[in-house]
């Protein structure tokens, strides 16, 4: 057999039992016995026989693949996240195969119709930067592939999409600012191109209208990159010198914000108190650790893997809308400013 793939018959033959026994024995069906199962799988590894996966899946009539297309990896949400994902995957039997989209909507597309030559049974997919309509995914549902947009998404009636409720943390934010004194933040937000952005941003000025606390466009910061971010940042102060807060939508947002105030030797939350949404990893390492709405990248994993994969059992095309709340989580970065009249009073 020196140079061939060993396969279920070179078992049997070599054990004198059937190949749907052999078959039974390494898949530890529950009527094979446990003499049987050790005596086969002692075999198989003496052989070192490699499963015909391919083989399986055209037998069965689907792969137990599970696509996960992001538009870039990084160490915020991004991780944690997969990992949410993976654990339910691996513990229903299916495998994880993810692919990096480069934010292009070109590369996206390229994707999305590659999972179907690999027969992919469902495809999670969070939305490039680029990506303004969803007709490239309509070549899933004609290969009867369900998909799931999760965290970076745009609006749409025909697909299911899990987000925290983008627009009611925006409002928490703004309200719990002000709540503590600060009538006068800046929020930093990223490319309005997608929900995510735009729904934390309507909240955050939701927020303010409910409190009747004006805000100025020139108190909010639009990214497409966040390289910009610095001159922004520069100009806000200057225009708002009597600034108190900063909000910021991400954690990616969150560290350089943080840096270029270490940078211009503002004290946080003496000078300026400092508040984001976060998987909660980067507010842990930062001095002091961040006030944040908690948005659990583990916890968006779990729950997308699995409705994807109720979608796949039960072979349902029903669109949902998912939206988890955040959890507010007070630590170091947000300071009380007590109101003048009050502190003229005290005296």
């Amino acid at each position: 057999m020196a140079g061939n793939r060993v396969t279920l018959k070179d078992i049997a033959k070599r054990l004198g039992l059937s190949m749907p026994t052999i078959s039974r024995a390494l898949a530890d069906h529950p009527d094979i016995s446990s003499a049987t199962k050790d005596r086969v799988r002692e075999v198989a590894q003496a052989l070192s026989y490699i499963p015909n996966y391919r083989a399986r899946y055209l037998r069965a009539k689907h792969s137990r693949l599970i696509a996960l297309i992001v538009p870039e990896m990084n160490m915020f949400f991004v991780p944690s996240m997969i990992t949410g994902i993976n654990r339910v995957v691996q513990q229903n039997d299916y495998s994880l195969i993810v692919f990096q989209s480069d934010n292009s909507i070109v590369q996206e597309r390229r994707l999305v119709e590659y999972c179907t030559h690999l027969s992919a049974d469902g495809v999670l997919l969070v939305l490039s930067s680029e990506t303004t309509d969803l007709l490239h995914l309509d070549i899933l549902r004609d290969c009867s592939i369900p998909v799931v947009l999760l965290d970076k998404t745009i609006e749409t009636a025909k697909h299911t999409t899990i987000t925290i409720d983008d627009q009611e943390a925006g409002r928490e934010a703004a309200t719990y600012l002000i709540e503590h004194g600060h009538t006068r933040s800046i929020g930093v937000f990223g490319d309005q191109r997608q929900r995510i952005s735009s729904q934390r941003l309507k909240g955050f000025r939701r927020g303010h209208a409910d409190k009747g606390i004006p805000i100025a466009d020139t108190q909010i910061l639009r990214l497409t990159l966040v390289d910009e971010l610095e001159v922004q940042l520069d100009r806000a102060f200057l225009d708002h010198p009597d600034l108190t807060a900063i909000f910021t939508m991400t954690d990616e947002l969150l560290v350089r914000t943080h840096y270029l105030l270490m940078k211009r030797g503002i004290r946080i939350p003496d000078d300026v108190s400092l508040l984001a949404i976060s998987d909660g990893e980067a507010p842990a390492f930062l001095h002091p650790n961040v006030t944040h709405l908690r948005h659990a990248g583990i916890e968006v994993g779990e729950r997308t893997a699995h409705i994807l994969i109720g979608m796949i059992d039960h072979n349902s095309d029903a669109m949902m809308d998912v939206r988890i709340r955040t959890t507010l989580v007070e630590l170091g970065s947000v300071a009380t400013i007590v109101p003048r009249t009050a502190r003229t009073a005290r005296r």
